[in-house]
Order: C-alpha cells, then structure tokens, then sequence
C-alpha cells in the first residue's frame, strides 16, 4: 500500500527532484506506523473473535448448568414448590431482576425485584402474562406500560414472557424481568426462548413419568424403555467438558441430546414407530457415546430404503445396540464393530439383525436372555426381558427375540411382519 502512495507521488508530481526528497523523507516512516496500526487493529479484531468464542462458551456452560439443576424438580410436575426452586436457580444463574412461573391461572413462584406485589397464590396480575397465555406467543417488552402492573410502586421496567407447552397446549408461563430495560439484550432472549423450550419437553417427560404409573391397564406402555437418568448426566458432563474446548461440537451433541429425549418421550407413547426414526434415535444415542468413548466402536448400519417404513416396536435396535456397548467388548477399546441390518425373511416378513465382534455370552447366561433379568455389573439386566415381553405382545411368540454366542461375538435378531407407514 505503502508503495502504490510513493508511486502515485513520483508519478503525478511535476518536480521528479522534490519528489525524491519527499519519498526519502516520509517514506520509513510511513511504513511503520502503518505496519503497527495494521498490526493493532489485526490484534483488536482476533481479540474481539476471541472473546465472542469465550462468552458462547461460558453461556453454554451456564445454560447446561442449569438444565442440570433444574431437572430433578420437573418430574415433581408444575407446582409451587418445584417452580419456586426452578426460579431461584434461574435467578442465581443469569442476569435478570426477577424470574417468575405461572400456571394458566395463577402465580405458582416469584423470586427477586417486585416479590412484594408478585406473590405466589395470586391471581396474574400483568396484562402481558394474560396475552402470552391467550395467545401462545413470546412476547418482549421494554416500558412498565406494556408489562400491564397495576401495582404503582413496581420497580420492573422490561420484561421477556414465553409459554410453556406440554403436549400442544399452553400450560403456564417462564417470565424473565429486568429493571433496566436496557439489560433484556438479544442474548437473553434467546437464552430465554432456548429454556422455555427445554423446559416444556421437561414438564411433558414428567407428566409421562406420572402418568405412567396411573395406567394399569397398559402392560405393553408400561415395558417401554425410558431415558436412563444416568445416560442422561452422562451426556451432560461429556457436554460441559466439551464447552470450552469446542464448542460447536459441545452445540451439535446438545441438539442430538434434545433429539433423543423428544424421541423417548415420543416412544413412550407409541406401540410402533417407523424404522427410519428408530435408526435415527440410535445415531443420536451413538453420537452421545461416541463423544464419551472417541474411537472406541463402530457401527455399520446397512438398510434398504425400502425397509425405512417398516413399523418396529420403539427401542428395539437402540436396546440392541447399548447391549453391546455395554457388555460385548468389556475394557477393549478399538476393534469394536457392530452391525444393523434388515433382511427379507418371507414375502410378509422381515428379519432385524444386530450383530457385535465382542467376546460372546457365556453359557450359564444364554437360557437366561430375554426371560428373566439378568444381574451384571453395568446393569439390572431388565432391557432385553422388557424388549422381548414387548416384542411377543405386538406380534406373537414368532416375533421372540432370538440370539447366536460365540466367543467372537453375538447375533441378536427377530422376525417382525412387514408392516409399512404409508408416506404422507
């Protein structure tokens, strides 16, 4: 740059002579300062890029912390003494004057600025609260007008109110308030928007929980796997661990995570599902455990596309697959490989297959699987009893699931009919 200017002054000047002396004259000077304001303003920039990256990274962290939290107090269900310790940890953990949880009618918590009017046990008393509950909207305001608090000492000034679904319909309200308008930033926004949706798939996993234990009539609902608790803290700390080291990655694995609990709780309430959704279930679990254990199996899925609508029961292949996990390579830790695959067994039939290259099933074992539970050190040995009670339910005693051992490995298959989902 510095040589184009020089040019340009030798080039246009009409005395060459005094344009020598300029150039020699101002020449190295230019070109230092302009090195070292590139360089500062090249070192602002990569700071700047930096210290974005880091405040992704801690708000990732602080939004994971908090789903930690929280979780235990869901599966209490939407009361007032769950929503009063979900807000206090709400409140601790982001930069907001007041958090509050309503219920379709009624204030179930209130922690923070304005808690003097704002009492739990009240009806709502802000218009903006009422207009999210009848509309099913978020909804973001920054003047104590639009809030719509008749109280005239309230000190809240902003606020953000976003609904909280369970199973389509609006079951309550998250509220977030600020006493300076100008701290409700795009950021908290979308921190907000983001929790209000893990929140209401938490409340519908807990009213599943307790409905669950109310239906006796439904052998076949009742056998259905759930999310293990362990898997799911698991998956929190690989997560949390992944943060401030990639953080994308840790984002990617967080959205397989939501997957997976949607496609639980889904399941929870199907008798069947397709067998494309199944394989997709099991990728995300896969990618959970991959992320845990780097390097450590592989998973060959080999499916036709024309056995994608096949109708199988929830769980089937994901049940299949962390058996092996678990208990098919004990401390071996590369070489590990595990095969899906779908085969045609008849005109009306096909044959399921998951098969390992681990050390096999011993002998005391085998006339044991898929009958009873069956103790081992990672586990009650209940899934693959649950899975073949479910299994026999849906399509019969044919449907059985059904194993080879050898000490290079394990073959688990059933014969399931060829039952398709027509494509919408």
């Amino acid at each position: 740059m510095e040589m184009i200017q020089m040019l340009s002054i030798l080039t246009f000047s009409h005395d060459k002579a005094y344009a020598v002396d300029l150039i020699s004259l101002i020449a190295l000077p230019m070109i230092i300062v302009n090195s070292v304001g590139t360089a500062i303003f090249m070192s602002i920039i990569i700071s700047t890029l930096k210290q974005e990256e880091q405040m992704k990274a801690v708000q990732t962290h602080d939004v994971l912390q908090l789903m930690n939290q929280t979780l235990p107090y869901f599966k209490e269900g939407l009361n007032r003494e769950s929503a009063q310790q979900i807000a206090m940890i709400i409140k601790n953990l982001m930069k907001v004057s007041a958090v509050a949880i309503t219920s379709k009618n009624e204030i179930l918590s209130h922690v923070g600025a304005g808690s003097d009017h704002h009492i739990p046990t009240n009806e709502i008393l802000t218009s903006l609260s009422k207009d999210v509950l009848k509309s099913g909207k978020l909804k973001e305001v920054h003047t104590k007008e639009e809030i719509g608090c008749s109280h005239p000492n309230c000190p809240l000034r902003a606020a953000i109110v976003i609904p909280l679904e369970m199973h389509g319909s609006i079951v309550g309200t998250l509220k977030m308030y600020f006493t300076n308008p100008n701290d409700l930033t795009f950021v908290e926004r979308q921190l907000a928007e983001g929790l209000a949706n893990i929140f209401s798939s938490q409340i519908e996993l807990g009213e599943a929980e307790t409905q669950s234990k109310l239906l006796k009539d439904a052998e076949i609902k009742s056998l259905q796997a759930q999310v293990s608790p362990h898997f799911f803290f698991n998956s929190i700390n690989t997560i949390s661990a992944l943060v401030r080291i990639n953080s994308e990655k840790a984002r990617e694995l967080l959205l397989e995570l939501s997957y997976f609990f949607r496609a639980n709780l889904q399941g929870s309430k199907q008798h069947t599902i397709t067998l494309d959704k199944e394989l997709s279930q099991v990728r995300a679990y896969l990618s959970l455990e991959q992320a845990r254990y780097p390097g450590r199996f592989n998973i060959n899925i080999n499916v036709e596309d024309k056995y994608r609508n096949v109708l199988v029961p929830p769980f089937l292949i994901q049940i299949l697959v962390e058996n092996a996990i678990k208990h098919a390579f004990t401390n071996r830790k590369q070489g590990n490989d595990i095969d899906v695959s779908v085969i045609k067994e008849t005109a009306t039939h096909v044959r399921i297959i998951v098969q390992d290259n681990g050390q096999g099933i011993s002998k005391d074992k085998m006339h044991l699987l898929g009958e009873t539970s069956v103790e081992s050190e990672s586990g009650t040995g209940s899934a693959l009893e649950n899975l073949n009670l479910r299994l026999k339910g849906l399509f019969g005693k044919s449907a059985a699931l059904q194993f080879e051992s050898t000490s290079s490995g394990t073959t688990f298959w059933c014969v399931l009919p060829y039952e398709r989902q027509e494509e919408e």
